[in-house]
């Protein structure tokens, strides 16, 4: 369209537009002079409306015969558009893709590969140059699975890179139609490439997948994902629940942790935790080593050596890249665990340590009840403040300690040095708390409660801000399934774990995100 000087076409378009206006309200325009400026407009759509009806069908003899047909249809097209004063220029491409659609209906099957490639090359396109021969057959395709409205609103976000308040005004329809139209398009296009339901996998045409990783087989209740290695590798625990009585309080549920570490879709049992123990599991960045951490014992595995049993009355909350620095906490105060053997954080209570940065140098928690950091290179201990009440808690932290992220009276935070600590939701009514934070700061997950009182899980970035990763992606979410809690973001920002509902199997199960290559 660029190559065309459409202001002549605009200054017609909008004068017929003022004369249908007039002869509605009765004034004076005879339908002759319609009919001359309608014929004017035409001959000079002519040349523009050629060449794209050529690229879209490449058939020198229909695109004579679509062209005309169309011309010969604008002035029945015209009125339409007119009460939405928008330039010619940024209607003639819709609605001609649209009369096209019509004039050659194809459905076809799901897309390739190879397709399916280049469709996410044209997500990421702005308004660009002709399509080629490649883009022009995806787009072929796509036009058969979509409906005309899906097709004309995906192709005026992903090809023309039109906003979405443009798009809207384009079609006279509200923001949210166009999201809706938007989020139906994207559906149907990514039903359309791949459902490994014997991996409980679902994947879009952009490589973003959602994954339920199941549970052991003796420990079939339940199962969180608490930690993620660069590569996906998965760290958490399965449940089993047991039914016990007491004299002291009867008939109770009793559940059984078991450790796990899940790769390339398969599970390693790491050993029995205890019951009602509160687990938390910590993998390292590479996933050669985990550390697994309850109220009754301490596990820790790597990949020569295997899985080690330790009894410890201390908790570990978090292991450094190398795995050689543990935080946590011992009698009620913060502790660093390294190659000299426990040391002290803080001699105050309550205080705990509950990140620290991949070299070891930084360490994030809490004292009283008030978010720290560790600075261990110089002993300095800085206060990060709170969110204007009384308690704040450090819960995870970047690479270079410069983005510290948790929760301050019942909400999610974000600390910078430049910006000290912000709320990751504007709204002061919000409950939510920060779990996870890639290595360059840039996301960050956790859970939030929704205005009906369910928790979901979120992903915030600074574009976009906090986004319930249950709406993020609805596409590949079955009905009724839920993402709940997301505790943990990869290294690199690329996979996303935690705990949901899972319709499939009835229960609580962890689930991994992979955001896809793009993401990282």
């Amino acid at each position: 369209m660029d190559r065309y000087d459409w202001s002549g076409v605009d200054h017609l378009a909008s004068e017929i537009a003022s004369m249908e206006r007039a002869r509605g309200n009765g004034a004076g325009v005879s339908e002759s002079e319609l009919r001359e400026a309608y014929d004017r407009l035409c001959e000079q759509l002519r040349p523009a409306v050629s060449e794209m009806i050529r690229v879209l069908l490449r058939d020198p003899k229909a695109t004579e015969r679509v062209a005309n047909e169309f011309l010969d249809r604008v002035p029945l097209m015209l009125p339409v558009r007119s009460g939405a004063q928008i330039p010619c220029s940024r209607w003639i491409a819709s609605a001609l893709i649209d009369f096209v659609y019509h004039t050659n209906p194809a459905a076809q099957d799901a897309l390739n590969p190879q397709e399916a490639h280049l469709l996410q090359g044209l997500m990421d396109a702005e308004l660009r140059a002709p399509l080629n021969i490649e883009e022009l057959n995806l787009i072929d395709r796509v036009r058969g699975i979509l409906t005309p409205d899906e097709f004309l609103v995906w192709y005026d976000y992903v090809v023309n890179g039109y906003a979405l308040t443009d798009i809207a005004a384009l079609h006279q329809e509200s923001p949210t139609w166009v999201e809706q139209t938007l989020q139906r398009a994207r559906k149907k296009l990514w039903d359309a490439v791949t459902t490994d339901t014997s991996r409980r996998t679902r994947t879009d045409v952009f490589g973003q997948s959602l994954t339920w990783l199941g549970v052991l087989r003796l420990y079939d209740h339940s199962s969180v994902a608490h930690s993620v290695a660069t590569d996906g590798t998965v760290a958490g625990v399965a449940f089993a629940e047991e039914h016990r009585y007491s004299d002291s309080r009867g008939n109770y549920a009793a559940y059984i942790a078991c450790a796990f570490r899940w790769k390339d879709y398969q599970f390693e049992e790491l050993g029995e935790l205890g019951e009602n123990c509160n687990p938390r599991c910590m993998i390292t960045p590479d996933g050669d080593k985990v550390v697994v951490s309850s109220d009754a014992c301490q596990l820790r595995w790597d990949a020569e050596q295997g899985v080690q049993r330790l009894i410890a009355p201390d908790h570990v909350y978090a292991i450094n890249a190398c795995g050689d620095v543990l935080v946590g906490e011992s009698e009620g105060r913060a502790v660093r665990w390294n190659s000299n053997g426990k040391e002290p954080l803080s001699d105050e209570t309550p205080s705990a340590a509950r990140a620290v940065s991949p070299n070891g140098k930084y360490i994030a928690g809490h004292i009283r009840r008030q978010a720290v950091c560790w600075d261990t290179a110089t002993g300095v201990i800085r206060r990060l403040g709170t969110l204007g009440g009384e308690q704040s808690e450090a819960l995870a932290i970047s690479k270079d300690g410069s983005v510290i992220v948790g929760k301050s009276d019942g909400r999610a935070f974000r600390w910078t040095p430049d910006m000290g600590m912000c709320a990751l939701s504007q709204s002061e009514e919000e409950v939510s708390q920060a779990h996870s934070v890639s290595y360059d700061g840039a996301r960050i997950v956790g859970e939030a409660l929704d205005e009906a009182g369910g928790v979901y899980a979120f992903l915030w970035t600074q574009d976009d801000e906090m986004q319930n990763l249950n709406v993020l992606f609805a596409h590949l979410r079955e009905l009724g399934a839920t993402l709940e809690r997301a505790y943990a973001i990869s290294p690199n920002g690329r996979y996303i774990v935690g705990e949901g509902y899972c319709v499939e199997t009835e229960r609580k199960e962890a689930f991994l995100i992979d955001l896809g290559e793009l993401a990282t």
